[in-house]
C-alpha cells in the first residue's frame, strides 16, 4: 500500500490541469444537494432520493480524473443512468447503519474527552474540580473559561479551550468517519460495476476495507488536521478544493486497494 504523502502527491498530479473543472463539479454538486434540501416539506426525503445516485456519479467523475479519462461535468448525473435503483437503495441500506454507529462512538469519544477534561481541570483547578464531584455543580466546570484574564493567568486556561474546541471537533467529526469506514468504497464499487446489486456492492466494500480501515482513518485524520486551518482561513472559500481533493484522494485510495487485492488473488 502506498503511503500518505504518496497519496496526496499522486493527488495532486491527478488534478493538475482539472482543478478548474473539478471546482466546478463538485460546487455544483454540493448546490445540487443543498437547492433539493431547501424544499420545503419534502427536501429532505428527496435527498434522501438522489443522495445515492450523485454519490455513484461523482464516483465517476472521480475515477475518470485518475484514469485520465476524459472528465466532464455531466459524469455527476450517470448515476442516474445506470442502475438507479440500486443507487438509491445502497443509501438507504448505509444510512441507518452508519447513524447507529456515528451516534454510538460519539457517545464514547464525548465521555472519553469529558473524562480527559476533568482530569486536566484536577490538576489545573483543584478547587472546581472538588466542586463539580463533591455537589454536581456544572457551573465549575466553567472556572477555566473564567479565569481567562491576564491578571489571574492566560496560558493554562488557554491551552485548556484549545484543548475543549479541538476535541470537541474530533468528537464531531472523527466518529461519522469511522462509522463509513467499512462502506467508504461502496460507490466507487457502484461507479465502475454498474450492474452490480446494492447490498452486494455494500458487502464488497466491506470486504475491500479489511486491513485498510486504520489507513484510511489516518488519511482522513491528516487531511481533517491540513484542511481546518485552511477553511478557516480562508473564510470556508477552501473548502471549494477541499471536497474535490478528499474526493480524488479516496478514489486514488479505492483504485489502490482494488490492485491489491487483484494481485493477492493472482498470488493465490
Amino acid at each position: 500500500m502506498i503511503s500518505i504523502n504518496e497519496l496526496i502527491s499522486k493527488t495532486f498530479q491527478a488534478l493538475k490541469g482539472n482543478w478548474l473543472q473539478a471546482i466546478f463539479v463538485f460546487f455544483i454538486y454540493n448546490f445540487l444537494l443543498a437547492l433539493v434540501q431547501a424544499i420545503p416539506g419534502i427536501g429532505g426525503f428527496l435527498s434522501l432520493i438522489i443522495s445515492g445516485p450523485l454519490a455513484v456519479g461523482i464516483s465517476i467523475y472521480s475515477l475518470n480524473i485518475i484514469k485520465d479519462n476524459f472528465p466532464k461535468a455531466e459524469n455527476v448525473l450517470d448515476g442516474f443512468k445506470y442502475n438507479l435503483g440500486n443507487g438509491i437503495l445502497a443509501y438507504f441500506i448505509l444510512i441507518p447503519i452508519i447513524v447507529i454507529v456515528g451516534l454510538f462512538f460519539t457517545v464514547i469519544f464525548v465521555i472519553f474527552n469529558f473524562w480527559i477534561f476533568l482530569m486536566i481541570l484536577s490538576v489545573s483547578y483543584s478547587q472546581a474540580y472538588e466542586a463539580f464531584t463533591s455537589t454536581t455543580d456544572w457551573a465549575a466546570l466553567l472556572t477555566p473559561f473564567k479565569l481567562l484574564s491576564f491578571e489571574l493567568g492566560f496560558i493554562e486556561p488557554t491551552l485548556l479551550i484549545l484543548f475543549c474546541v479541538v476535541s470537541f471537533c474530533f468528537s464531531i467529526i472523527l466518529p461519522w468517519i469511522i462509522a463509513t469506514l467499512p462502506f467508504a468504497m461502496t460507490f466507487f464499487i457502484m461507479a465502475e460495476e454498474t450492474s452490480i446489486d446494492a447490498w452486494d456492492a455494500v458487502q464488497k466494500s466491506w470486504n475491500m476495507m479489511k486491513g485498510y480501515k486504520l489507513k484510511y482513518l489516518l488519511l482522513n485524520i491528516v487531511l481533517i488536521v491540513f484542511f481546518i486551518p485552511l477553511i478557516l482561513c480562508t473564510f470556508f472559500i477552501g473548502l471549494l478544493w477541499v471536497f474535490p481533493f478528499s474526493m480524488v484522494i479516496s478514489a486514488i485510495f479505492y483504485q489502490q486497494i482494488k490492485i491489491n487485492a487483484s494481485n493477492n488473488l493472482t498470488v493465490d
